[in-house]
């Protein structure tokens, strides 16, 4: 009875253990997994994964047969009292079967190595192939594709089941031992009653006892390949929430003027070959609009997302109102934020959430965006309305249609400083008046704007205009002076 109840108890609290390890360190893995800094991004959307397996090992038979090791001593003293011959023996036992245990790591390792990274790289591909679906399915380059995932999958399983087979050998025979050594242990205990040595009930002690002593090893040797994928798990975990930086932040900045000065910015997205951005010294003041130009590839997308903070520099800093953006709290500062991407990124939820950024629906700030955007007309033409249901990525509305809610989401609230990525692209004529409609609207507020485009009237909008090419500011002044130095080249050139 009191044996049950420890264990009852013992179980209870490994399961507390595993809701507040939960509790304490998922809000910094939420952290990582939306940090767009990160560069190790695979690792980061494994992490709740790798958490759910560390829990599972923590409520499962492995953890408890790790916990009866301790215990191990106390046996073999116990039984060493019986009789010293009894506790060589089981001394010996226990050392052959760590032999086996070592031997069985020793074996699996490689294997379990290498299956490890396979599923790693079969998870990214899936996640790559799914992201670009329609290209897929159109192009007929799901044959190809499903070749990659199955040759893929084919080595991940060829090491898993590898290294499976060992294991199983080595469980068979760590099993067979125990049951071999109990058997001996148990005639040489009847033997040394023979002869009055021990009594008869010191021998059914020394069968119990043995048995306990064994069983954690014989445990953690079946449990190898959780064993295994819970270091693992422990170890990606570990690098995680190192490279992650709690910060809080007691006192709030508020409202952003919006004057934007990059201080010798430049920015390598590889760790090898050139910068994408190589320093880069800008100065945008308060209420000021800018057009980044040039050709596809110089970094002007680059540049806009270092500007909002999606992308940390590698060098020099960004300053808003002369503070450090790498030292401001984003989830305060994004609430004067707007921000388009080139693909549209609408979450799963309502249309009006989406735009209201899922942080309470606003119904004035909500209408007001989607007027201004040209979003209204097409919401209110589908069924359910501002209350349609969106799919993952605003699946079941047209590209046009995500375009002006992304865009409704950018502008929402009036944010003080507004950056929009190619914000044309993929629009009608009515929808692109729409877009200049907007820039003029935002101007006339006194938000600080900067967007990127290669057409020459919609730069030539903005009080000044920045030519990126190979990384660098090639040109930056007035829009006029500017598209008169550009004279008839595209500003895309």
């Amino acid at each position: 009875l009191i044996y049950g109840l420890l264990e009852r108890y013992r179980g209870l609290l490994l399961i507390e253990i595993s809701v507040g390890l939960e509790e304490k360190i998922t809000p910094v893995l939420y952290t990582a997994i939306l940090d767009t800094n990160t560069k190790h991004q695979a690792s980061e959307k494994n992490a709740l994964s790798e958490l759910n397996i560390i829990k599972q090992f923590l409520t499962g038979q492995p953890m408890l047969a790790f916990l009866d090791i301790p215990w191990i001593p106390i046996y073999l003293l116990t039984i060493a009292m019986l009789h010293p011959n009894l506790g060589l023996a089981t001394l010996v036992s226990i050392i052959f079967l760590f032999i086996i245990a070592l031997l069985n790591d020793n074996f699996t390792k490689l294997d379990l190595l290498d299956a490890h990274k396979a599923l790693s790289n079969e998870r990214r591909l899936v996640s790559n192939i799914i992201s670009v679906s329609d290209s897929v399915q159109v192009m007929g380059m799901r044959s190809s594709q499903i070749k990659e995932i199955a040759s893929i999958r084919g080595n991940y399983l060829n090491h898993l089941i590898k290294a499976s087979y060992r294991g199983v050998n080595f469980s068979s025979v760590s099993k067979f031992s125990r049951l071999l050594i109990q058997s001996l242990l148990l005639g040489y205990g009847a033997y040394l009653a023979i002869h009055q040595e021990i009594t008869a009930g010191m021998i059914i002690a020394a069968s119990i006892l043995l048995g306990r002593a064994l069983a954690p090893i014989d445990g953690v040797i079946s449990a190898w390949r959780q064993v295994d994928e819970f270091k693992k798990s422990v170890l990606s975990l570990d690098k995680i929430l190192r490279n992650q930086i709690s910060k809080e932040y007691s006192v709030e900045l508020g409202r952003p003027r919006g004057r934007i000065e990059l201080i010798n910015v430049s920015l390598r997205l590889r760790e090898s070959g050139k910068s994408t951005l190589d320093g880069v010294n800008l100065i945008i003041e308060a209420g000021e609009s800018l057009a980044i130009v040039g050709p596809s590839g110089a970094g002007k997308t680059s540049l806009l997302k270092v500007i909002s903070g999606i992308y940390k520099p590698s060098e020099g800093q960004v300053l808003i109102d002369g503070s450090d953006l790498a030292f401001r709290d984003h989830d305060n500062l994004g609430k004067y934020v707007g921000y388009l991407s080139q693909t549209s990124e609408l979450l799963y939820g309502k249309i009006s959430s989406n735009i209201a950024r899922f942080d309470g629906v606003d119904n004035e700030a909500v209408l007001r965006a989607a007027e201004i955007t040209g979003a209204h007309r097409d919401i209110v033409s589908l069924p359910e309305g501002y209350e349609t249901e969106l799919g993952d990525l605003g699946f079941g509305l047209s590209e046009g249609q995500k375009k002006k809610i992304g865009l409704a989401r950018a502008i929402y609230r009036d944010p003080a400083m507004v950056y929009l990525d190619e914000p044309t692209a993929g629009l009608d004529d009515a929808s692109i008046l729409s877009i200049v409609k907007l820039i003029q609207l935002l101007k006339q507020q006194g938000s600080t704007l900067i967007y990127t485009t290669h057409q020459a009237n919609l730069a030539q909008l903005s009080d000044k205009i920045l030519v990126m090419v190979d990384g660098k500011i090639r040109k930056y002044g007035k829009s006029a002076e500017i598209i008169q130095l550009l004279g008839s080249k595209s500003v895309a050139q």
